[in-house]
């Protein structure tokens, strides 16, 4: 075993008593803040206007204090312990600083700073090695970075993020982590969907801690649900593989963007993290694939998986129906229902059809996709009675309701109402509303809540939303599957 992969074997034992110190830290100095306006000027912003209620210290020579954050000259000056510092210096000026959060016994570092392999120069390069080497012989300091853009638990809460277009945080159970700091911005549309946020972290350069880590931790976390990545290339595969089996074995499925299918891209993620295992992106599909991480291929894809998982609990089987009052979008959805693998469209028997047949408008059809015609949208008594005759055929396993714009179904409504008592005389079939058009509608949601049903995120958009469905549905028939056999998995070889 090298030395690097010994490396990682060491945190991997003690992960979860290291990274304490950067998510809940009751301690918190930011290096080289000061009033004018900077990343290191909107993390310091964040740490206070969100309500963390450890210790805050900002650490710059030139000044005493900071928007009223008291100011000390260096580190050891700092009347607390720090668990936590965000480092925003010179990358020339970072190894002294780090010698003076190690004499500090600072818990966890984040390095923000550029300048180190990402610049493709034999200066940055060097530079990134003194900074490997520092952090192999301080363990007692996790480092993560540098090229990073911050850490963020909204449990704690501690929003250490130079991001300043938060609104508002809301908590909850996914948890990521970003070799690129601006994925940060994927909580965004993920809270206005209705879905939580537990954890982030932008890795960056990964001299020290890398996504197995995070991901290892992550899978013992009891605040995280599911585990979201945005990867350049996995630094390293042996723990890498043993991070994500964990993850699985605790049931949190992991969404992967793995970006660089094409040589272009990875001239690209040379000069923008420097991963070395940039050009395995081949090699680390196939990976992905066989310790069940999702891997999929756009941030739209990423974020409406994860609304997926959350509208979705463990089906029965990959029976869909699809009910609207558009014929139209059935068609769009059928078509994409029948290109998805691991989906089956059902298809409804002749006596299901007939009994359809009795209770719907003649100008209705009565096979799946099922068009209940508009006149229906007008027609309790029929709409009712349709979803009762569904629900009692145990011909499918999931219903989705087709909308026409991602607006939240009222429990009092006609709609609400039959899709409610289906969903508890029918507690084995999970109904899943789904718009056709994705986005934010002008003026659907009077006090700017997210559109949901029965207190879950609706799907958005046809094609996209199919995708997400197959992922999930997926992945729970492949976890059922592992848990039955016992398989070996080969990680790929590093160039």
């Amino acid at each position: 075993m090298h030395s690097e992969t010994q490396h990682s074997a060491n945190k991997m034992g003690n992960g979860r008593r290291t990274l304490r110190s950067l998510f809940e830290p009751q301690g918190v100095a930011v290096i080289g803040a000061s009033p004018k306006p900077s990343l290191a000027k909107s993390i310091l912003n964040n740490i206070v206007s969100f309500g963390f209620d450890g210790n805050i210290a900002a650490v710059n020579p030139n000044y005493t204090s900071i928007d009223k954050v008291d100011c000390y000259k260096s580190i050891a000056d700092v009347p607390f312990q720090v668990d936590l510092a965000v480092v925003c210096v010179r990358a020339e000026n970072l190894l002294s600083v780090l010698e003076e959060c190690k004499q500090k016994s600072v818990g966890a570092v984040q390095i923000i700073a550029s300048g180190f392999a990402e610049l493709d120069s034999e200066e940055g390069r060097a530079r990134q090695q003194q900074v490997q080497r520092w952090a192999e012989v301080s363990a007692a300091t996790v480092v993560i970075g540098p090229n990073t853009y911050g850490v963020i638990n909204l449990h704690r809460p501690i929003i250490a993020v130079g991001d300043n277009k938060i609104a508002k945080v809301v908590a909850g159970g996914v948890s990521g982590v970003f070799q690129s700091g601006q994925m940060v911005t994927m909580m965004h549309p993920l809270m206005s969907r209705g879905i939580g946020i537990s954890k982030i972290v932008t890795t960056g350069n990964e001299v020290s801690v890398t996504t197995a880590e995070l991901i290892n931790f992550f899978a013992d976390d009891p605040q995280t649900e599911v585990i979201v990545s945005y990867c350049e290339g996995i630094n390293d595969p042996e723990w890498f593989a043993i991070a994500c089996t964990r993850a699985r074995e605790q049931g949190k499925p992991i969404i992967m963007l793995r970006v660089g299918a094409h040589p272009e891209v990875q001239k690209g993620i040379n000069r923008h993290t420097a991963t070395r295992a940039a050009n395995s992106y081949k090699d680390d599909i196939r990976f992905l694939k066989e310790l069940g991480v999702i891997a999929v291929h756009s941030v739209e894809d990423l974020i409406e998986t994860v609304v997926a998982f959350n509208a979705c609990r463990r089906p029965r089987g990959k029976r869909i129906a699809f009910v609207s009052f558009s014929g139209g979008m059935g068609n769009i959805m059928a078509d994409s229902i029948l290109s998805t693998p691991g989906l089956k469209l059902a298809s409804f028997s002749h006596r299901l059809r007939k009994q359809l047949t009795d209770v719907l408008p003649r100008f209705a059809n009565n096979f799946n996709p099922l068009d209940l015609s508009a006149q229906s949208a007008f027609d309790a008594e029929v709409l009712t009675s349709c979803i009762e005759v569904l629900g009692q055929s145990d011909e499918f396993d999931i219903l989705l309701w087709g909308k026409d714009l991602p607006m939240s179904i009222e429990d009092d409504s006609p709609v609400g109402l039959a899709l409610r008592k289906l969903m508890a005389q029918h507690p084995g079939v999970v109904v899943i509303p789904v718009s056709q058009m994705n986005g934010i509608c002008r003026g659907g949601e009077i006090d700017g809540s997210p559109p949901t049903f029965a207190g879950r995120a609706l799907l958005q958009g046809t094609a996209v939303s199919v995708r997400a469905l197959g992922k999930v549905i997926g992945w729970h028939a492949s976890t059922s599957r592992a848990t039955q056999t016992n398989t070996t998995v080969q990680a790929p070889q590093q160039a």
